[in-house]
């Protein structure tokens, strides 16, 4: 066994531990970084290999050896998930994600106190738990501009201190000054969606991307190869936290990134204090990293488990649980799309990174009056990929239209046709936190390590949810009939498993009683243990959390360096 000491010890380093590391390694803080895959380089990404990265999911956790089960009540037993599309590798999911950087909106951060201002308390569902953030964007909002411009995000502001600009996002909240880089070029989906979208009075704008749309601190700019969703970037010019903070967290000479590392504990003392961690080494040897402070910045069913683990005596629930909170409020993005397939024309989709290339935001959050629809909150819609993934195997995962089988000739005549001139739009619906949605550990399911697996109980398909995914589809309806699309249809909704961009589990909040963490990630009932992802979010919005979470890791480093530091207590 090895015991190591050090000031602070991360489990996991992806998109905020990546930050961590490198802003607690700046102010001298000794820092040891826990990773469960390797560290790869940007050289591994070449060739292009899509039955690497898309079919055998060479960057995403192995769902045989480190399952996660479903189930969508507790009346019956879960079964593993088909696909887990979060990281396992050094920078996490930032190396293979769409890289699509969204800020959320002012009233995400206040979705139940606006909610009930506006149209009464009455139209919130009894079961549903929505809760205001802890902070505002106003408080964020240095950290999301500190965001876009360390790691380099191109788009096109909407809102520059109140200024609405056209062709940019005119919903956004005030941003200080505009992106770092201008916005990557239109390609054919995004110029016909946008011409539609105009026609039916809404206000298309270019998405924003963690991608360099030119050269930027000593990164290329976008070859435009297509290859971003599920694959790692060949020439660096995603901005992942792999080719951005990792180098910036070496060159402090304070960092030590252990790969390989499976956390299986974290532990803590008769005085309520955690101590340190213990890990699985790759080579199965059982060791302890002995820390003043504890930071947890894995995926959300990760930060559950460790907690729900590392139980003890003086911790009968799980650390960080005297709330009762831990593992509950799980959420995730439903992605309900709709196809549309052109006679007369190429939209070549595949061309270009890849995920969501041209939104509107007309529908998201409160920015449409609700009053008169059977929901709260909304979705933006956005078009992209028929895949998300940009090959000819994941173009096989489409569903076709109605008529045309799964398989056979006449599956494989509709793709050769439409390949190129097909295109998928999404709705990325911000559902609502519930209680009984959670995650725990699963009694008859265990990995590789011999852990449980984190066990989800989820159904999307509540009433509020189903009738917000049904408004976004009509709209996208009217927008394929917009853009002149000779055929236009609905995919499948799928039995209710959880989608994209899974959220909760360890919520911040202003009370003790109602939460884990403060707004600074700082558990309430150990004061040197910091829980910092999406795990933490009272409520999702409708965009991707990344850039979210990347403000809130800078927001946390701040307050650990200029107050924790100094004053190790609770951070009010």
């Amino acid at each position: 066994m090895a015991i190591e000491n050090t000031d602070v010890v991360i489990v996991g380093v992806g998109a905020a531990g990546g930050i961590l590391a490198a802003e607690l390694g700046k102010a001298g803080m000794k820092v040891i970084g826990l990773e469960r895959g390797p560290r790869l380089a940007t050289e591994d990404f070449t060739p292009h290999d899509e039955l690497r990265f898309f079919q055998r999911q060479d960057l995403r956790p192995n769902i045989k050896r480190q399952p996660v089960t479903w189930r969508p009540n507790a009346n019956v037993r879960a079964t593993p998930l088909p696909v887990l599309n979060y990281g396992n590798q050094a920078g996490g999911g930032t190396v293979h994600y769409g890289s699509v950087s969204w800020r959320f909106h002012e009233d995400d951060f206040r979705a139940r106190s606006h909610t009930i201002e506006r149209y009464g308390a009455s139209v919130i569902p009894l079961d549903s738990s929505l809760a205001d953030w802890p902070l505002s964007h106003a408080d964020l909002e240095p950290y999301y501009d500190r965001a876009e411009y360390e790691l380099g995000v191109s788009g096109k502001a909407g809102n520059l201190q109140g200024n609405k600009i056209d062709g940019g996002n005119v919903f956004e909240a005030p941003r200080r000054r505009d992106y770092p880089l201008p916005p990557l070029q239109d390609d054919q989906s995004g110029v016909v969606f946008r011409g539609a979208a105009k026609k039916l009075g809404h206000h298309p704008f270019p998405t924003p991307r963690a991608i360099l749309s030119e050269d930027y601190n000593g990164r290329p700019g976008c070859t435009y190869c297509g290859f971003c969703q599920a694959f790692g970037c060949h020439v660096g010019a995603k901005s992942s936290i792999l080719v951005t903070k990792l180098p910036e967290a070496d060159a402090t000479g304070n960092f030590k990134l252990v790969t390989g590392g499976m956390c299986y504990r974290v532990n803590s003392d008769n005085s309520g204090r955690v101590t340190g961690v213990a890990y699985y080494g790759p080579d199965g040897s059982d060791n302890t990293v002995e820390a003043e402070l504890v930071i947890l910045s894995p995926f959300i069913y990760d930060n559950t488990r460790l907690l729900l683990l590392s139980k003890t005596d003086r911790f009968p629930s799980g650390l960080a649980n005297s709330s009762g909170e831990v593992g509950k409020h799980l959420m995730a993005h439903m992605m309900p799309n709709v196809f549309v397939a052109f006679d007369d024309r190429y939209v070549n989709v595949f061309m270009g990174p890849s995920a969501q290339k041209h939104t509107i935001d007309d529908f998201n959050a409160d920015n449409f009056d609700h009053h008169g629809v059977n929901f709260i909150r909304g979705s933006q819609i956005s078009i992209g990929t028929i895949n998300l993934q940009g090959g000819p195997i994941g173009a096989t995962t489409m569903n076709p239209p109605s008529g045309i089988p799964r398989w056979g000739a006449a599956y494989r005549d509709f793709l050769a046709t439409y390949f190129a001139r097909c295109a998928a739009m999404v709705a990325q619906t911000e559902n609502l936190p519930y209680a009984d949605q959670t995650i725990d550990l699963d009694p008859n399911v265990r990995d590789q390590w011999g852990l449980p697996a984190p066990r989800l109980t989820y159904d999307w398909r509540r009433p509020n949810e189903l009738a917000r995914v049904e408004f976004m589809v009509q709209k996208m309806e009217e927008l394929g009939r917009a853009m002149g699309a000779t055929h236009i249809w609905r995919s499948p909704l799928g039995p209710g498993a959880p989608g994209a961009h899974h959220e909760g589990g360890t919520r911040m909040g202003n009370d003790p009683k109602t939460s884990v963490v403060n707004r600074y990630g700082q558990s309430w009932d150990i004061p040197n243990l910091f829980i910092i992802g999406s795990s933490t979010f009272p409520s999702m919005g409708g965009f991707n959390p990344t850039l979210t979470i990347q403000a809130l890791a800078y927001m946390s480093a701040d307050a650990i360096v200029n107050r924790y530091r100094k004053n190790p207590g609770p951070l009010l």
